[in-house]
């Protein structure tokens, strides 16, 4: 069994990964045997959270930093995190922005922009910059982080929900472009997670009594419970799962 898991020998590239999910991630891909490169925005807090890692968990790791926004440091990092190892073999699209709350009729078309720039556009220049050497090999895995908004109405969270249901579409049509290459794509669609994007959730013991009282589970997730899938989709083991959307949620969507 242990083999379904063992990524050894493989490359993985995590963006977003100084905190919470994205963290989580690149150290259950890591400690399952994968060279990682991390990117976070800041090329010292991300020099910091891959000493972490590798003196912690004995991690192979790069750090590199990106700015997902910025078509020239994704196009930099792109570069970069390929010769890092030589090759990727999985890349996991984790960084993302914060979206704006309320009304999407109180929104402008400029933070609609700035929503697609922090969730979509940067995520894509990296798959179209690192997918053909996959391709080339045949053989990969690419993984989405959005969201359980991106598969329902939201009057709080608007453009993030139209975001991330772009990313949703996303996934389908590249799984239809590069399914017959052997590399699989899906997303992972969390619910509520304790991370700093749902600080204000977790931290109002109301708030989260009320989010809780909707998820059968009983408890909003922790950044662990989406790792084991993301380890999963890039392992042996889930290579036949390919063009989904998965919930992590608790149940919240049943």
């Amino acid at each position: 069994m242990h083999e379904l898991f063992d990524l050894s020998g493989r490359v993985a590239v995590v963006t977003g990964a100084t905190k919470g999910m994205g963290l989580e991630i690149a150290r259950a891909l890591g400690t399952a045997g994968a060279k990682v490169v991390i990117s976070g925005r800041d090329q010292e807090v991300t020099d910091l959270i891959a000493a972490r890692l590798h003196d912690s968990d004995g991690i192979d790791v790069k750090a590199i930093a990106c700015d997902i926004t910025d078509p020239a440091s994704v196009d930099q990092f792109a570069a970069r995190a390929l010769r890092a190892f030589g090759r990727v073999d999985t890349l996991v699209l984790s960084a993302a922005g914060v979206s704006p709350t309320g009304s999407i009729l109180n929104h402008t078309t400029a933070q609609l922009d700035q929503v697609m720039a922090d969730n979509v556009r940067g995520s894509f220049a990296l798959v179209t910059a690192l997918a053909p050497q996959m391709i080339a090999r045949k053989d990969g895995s690419i993984i989405f982080m959005s969201s359980r908004a991106a598969k329902r109405g939201s009057a709080l969270l608007g453009l993030y929900a139209m975001s991330k249901a772009a990313i949703d579409q996303l996934v389908r049509n590249l799984a239809l472009e590069l399914g017959p290459s052997n590399i699989n794509v899906n997303s992972i669609n969390p619910g509520a997670v304790r991370t700093d994007f749902s600080r204000g959730l977790w931290e109002d013991p109301e708030r989260e009594k009320k989010a809780v009282a909707s998820i059968p589970m009983g408890r909003i997730g922790e950044p662990e419970d989406v790792a084991g899938l993301a380890l999963l989709l890039a392992s042996p083991a889930g290579h036949y799962i390919h063009g989904q959307n998965i919930s992590v949620d608790g149940g919240g969507t049943a």
